[in-house]
Formats: C-alpha cells, sequence, structure tokens
C-alpha cells in the first residue's frame, strides 16, 4: 500500500517526458572551498555516500548525480555518535553498539522536512533507517485519488 502510494506521487511529481517510475533524488552537502575539510564536513560527506548508497537500495528511487535532472534534493545536514554504555563490569564492549544517526532536509517543490535516520552501531543502519523515512516522506504528500471531495477532507477512505 505503501509503495502503491509512493508511486502514485511519483507520478506527480515526473515531467511529461520522463518515465514515471521513480523520484529521483541528488543527495549533496555543503562544503567549504578550500581542500582542508573540517571534522564535521568530513562526517557529512560520509553521510551523502551512506545515503546514497541507501537510496540506491530502494525500489522507485533513482540516485542522480546531476542537479538539474532531480525532483527531489535530499542535504545531509550531519550525523553523530552516541557514545555506548560501558561494558559489562565497568569495561569496554568489543562491539560497537551506540547508537548512529543523520539528520537529512529533503526538498522537493514547495515542500520541505527534516528527517533523522537511527541505526545500532553502523552508519548504514541509520542511512536505511533515513531512507525508510524518505519513503513515507514521499507517501505522505501523495494527493489522495479517487476519493469524492467530502471523503477527501475528512481523511477517511
Amino acid at each position: 500500500m505503501l509503495m502503491l502510494s509512493a508511486l502514485l506521487f511519483v507520478a506527480t511529481l515526473q515531467s511529461p517526458d520522463q518515465s514515471p517510475t521513480s523520484v529521483r533524488v541528488f543527495v549533496f552537502t555543503e562544503t567549504a572551498a578550500s581542500a582542508a575539510r573540517s571534522p564535521d564536513e568530513s562526517e557529512r560527506v560520509g553521510g551523502v555516500s551512506d545515503m546514497r548508497d541507501a537510496l540506491k537500495r530502494k525500489k522507485g528511487i533513482t540516485v542522480v548525480d546531476d542537479r538539474t535532472k532531480a525532483n527531489v534534493f535530499m542535504e545531509v545536514l550531519g550525523r553523530e555518535r552516541r557514545e555506548e554504555p560501558p561494558g559489562a563490569f565497568g569495561g569496554k564492549s568489543i562491539t560497537r553498539m551506540g547508537d548512529t544517526i543523520i539528520r537529512v532536509r529533503v526538498k522537493s517543490g514547495d515542500e520541505e522536512s527534516e528527517l533523522k535516520g537511527m541505526g545500532l552501531g553502523t552508519w548504514a543502519r541509520a542511512a536505511n533507517d533515513a531512507a525508510e523515512r524518505f519513503l513515507k516522506w514521499i507517501a505522505r504528500r501523495e494527493p489522495k485519488r479517487d476519493l469524492p471531495p467530502e471523503t477527501a477532507q475528512r481523511g477517511v477512505e
């Protein structure tokens, strides 16, 4: 049901000359002109790579390299790692199990939102969670069709 709604929404985002099978997403982050990167900027650049990988695995989503070919823009605002509690008996745990968080801003036309993906241990899990939240964001923006106007206004199907 969610994918059907997302695909219907996708058709409204497409220009007439494009196939209505995918959302075209351009993933980016703001970077400084200098060659030296700050630690925060390096984390954001890593987040772009993580988000691109996660979105490429989602059906109905196309990650594009050219900003002009995109109909949705995703800016990686940051990523952070929350420290895990100490291991048993005050020791250090062997496997990293702290929370990882990726924050993104998505924009399509006049619609804009900030989303957060969270995962346990790895950036890939946080990026996958953010990609799932992105799919839900797309589905919520899909206009209701095939409903009488009075039903659509009340949100009843």
